[in-house]
Parts: structure tokens; C-alpha cells; sequence
């Protein structure tokens, strides 16, 4: 969930308040009429040792903060968050790899030395086809509705554009990176670790908090508590992103609404 529109706000409005709510009463359950629809019974992915995994994810969650804190410090040296709203070009998707390789690397570095395999961190190819279809119904569900509430946050379709297509690419990058590290590996240990809910919950806030601080941080001029409510913002899709997750035991689903999550801001020219 990088490349974020700067909304130019300080705290969050009551508006943005209550949209953070409505998403989650709406979404909530049409993950899980969509994923009981399609018949989804996955059964939960085991992690040996849970309480030595959930220490393996604590230490990750920190590397992540730091390297996405240094990833973002040389992106403002760069100036590359200075560029107009809703641009994407290929020097941006080139930069999110590197930032999304580097912590990629060190979860499988982890997991060899383990010898876990990747279905331990929910990338597998069983029941392909509902997990492209849980993944993609979400999706478009929220694009439409999205495009149908943009004009009332002052956004609309501004056309296709090669920043749209690159966009698009970014994107996919970010969603299966993000839901690799957070979903597929952190929120399925601390889950086996502390339970369910409290897993996701937890998973959620962290996601929000330290993996988007750095960005907010910059984005508000290093007021630390503007940007800490700014993070906040992150944490309705965060709970979204981990409960598709949990209802299919699989990245698929979580990376492909991660994805249009992200890309529907620019599709729709939403300042939100």
C-alpha cells in the first residue's frame, strides 16, 4: 500500500472516520458471502512451534519497520515522493522493488533456514480457481462501488494513461509483497500464537502503524502525531486484507483486492 496520495490532512476528519467504518460493515460480509458462496473451507495452515515462529515474526516486523523507515528516508533525498498525485512511471515500480525484494529476501532466508515450505505462508495452488474468484468478485464490488461515491470525494475517471498501466503494475507488486510478508507470514504465526482474532488484530494495527509511518512521516513533515493518525487510516483495510486471508488460507484472494485496494485511488482520482 505504497505510492499513497498525499491528502494534505493533519487528523483524520469525522468523514474519513466514518468511511473507515462503513468499508469494514460492508466488506466484512462480502468476504464472507463471497467466500461461503464459492465454498471456501480451507483448513488452517500449521506452524510448528508457534510460540519460536511468532519471535521469527516479531524480528521480521522490526527489520520491515527499519528498512521501509531507510527505503523511504532515500525515496525524499530523491525526491521521488515529490512527483505530481496519481503519477506512476517505470522508475517508480523499479523503487518499490527494491524495497519489497529486500524484505521478500530475508522471509525466505528465514524459512529455508527453518525448512518451511511455501504453503506455510499461504501460496499454493489448491482450489486456484475460487481463490481468483473470491479475490476478483471483492475487487470489483469495491471498484464499482468506489467509482460510484468518487465524485462525492471529488475524484472521477480522468481517462487511461500509461501512469494508470504502471499503476496497475505497482500495484501488483506491492499486493503480493505485502500480503506475502504481513498476511502470509506475520498474521499466520502471531494467529497461532495468540488466536485467531487477536492475531489479525494485531497483524492490522502493525501493518497500519509501522509499515506506513515512514511515508506518513514525510508526507507530514516529520509531525509524528499527525502522522501516526495517519497511519490509522490503513488499519480498516488492514482488518480486510487479514480476514479474506483468513478465510482462504491463501494469498491469492488478499493480494488481488490488495492490489485493486491500491490502484482504485488512482482509477478514481480519490484524494481520501
Amino acid at each position: 500500500m505504497k505510492g499513497e496520495v498525499k491528502h494534505g490532512l493533519a487528523f483524520p476528519t469525522l468523514v474519513i472516520a466514518i468511511v473507515q467504518v462503513v468499508v469494514l460493515v460492508i466488506g466484512l460480509p462480502i468476504i464472507y458471502i463471497l467466500s461461503k458462496a464459492l465454498k471456501i473451507r480451507p483448513k488452517p495452515i500449521a506452524i510448528a512451534n508457534s510460540k519460536k515462529e511468532a519471535t521469527h515474526a516479531s524480528l521480521l516486523i522490526l527489520l520491515a519497520f527499519l528498512t521501509v523507515f531507510v527505503w523511504r528516508a532515500l525515496t525524499h533525498a530523491f525526491q521521488l515522493d515529490q512527483r505530481p498525485p496519481y503519477y506512476v512511471d517505470l522508475i517508480s515500480v523499479l523503487w518499490m522493488l527494491v524495497l519489497d525484494a529486500s524484505v521478500l529476501l530475508t522471509v525466505a532466508t528465514v524459512m529455508k533456514r527453518t525448512g518451511q515450505s511455501l504453503e506455510n505462508i499461504g501460496i499454493s495452488g489448491k482450489d486456484k480457481v475460487r481463490m481468483l474468484l473470491l479475490g476478483f468478485a471483492v475487487s470489483a464490488i469495491f471498484v464499482t462501488i468506489s467509482g460510484f461515491l468518487a465524485p462525492s470525494f471529488g475524484g472521477g475517471f480522468a481517462g487511461f494513461s500509461s501512469s494508470l498501466a504502471y499503476g496497475l503494475v505497482l500495484f501488483a507488486i506491492v499486493g503480493v509483497s505485502e500480503e506475502t510478508i504481513w498476511r502470509g507470514y506475520v498474521q499466520t504465526r502471531l494467529t497461532a500464537y495468540s488466536g485467531t482474532l487477536k492475531g489479525l488484530v494485531i497483524t492490522s494495527l502493525l501493518f497500519a502503524i509501522l509499515w506506513h509511518f515512514p511515508a506518513e512521516y514525510y508526507a507530514q513533515s516529520g509531525a509524528v502525531a499527525d502522522a501516526l493518525a495517519g497511519t490509522l487510516m490503513r488499519l480498516a483495510p488492514g482488518l480486510l486484507f487479514g480476514y479474506i486471508m483468513q478465510r482462504s488460507q491463501n494469498i491469492i484472494p488478499s493480494s488481488i483486492f490488495h492490489l485493486f485496494w491500491n490502484w482504485n485511488i488512482y482509477l478514481w482520482q480519490i484524494s481520501l
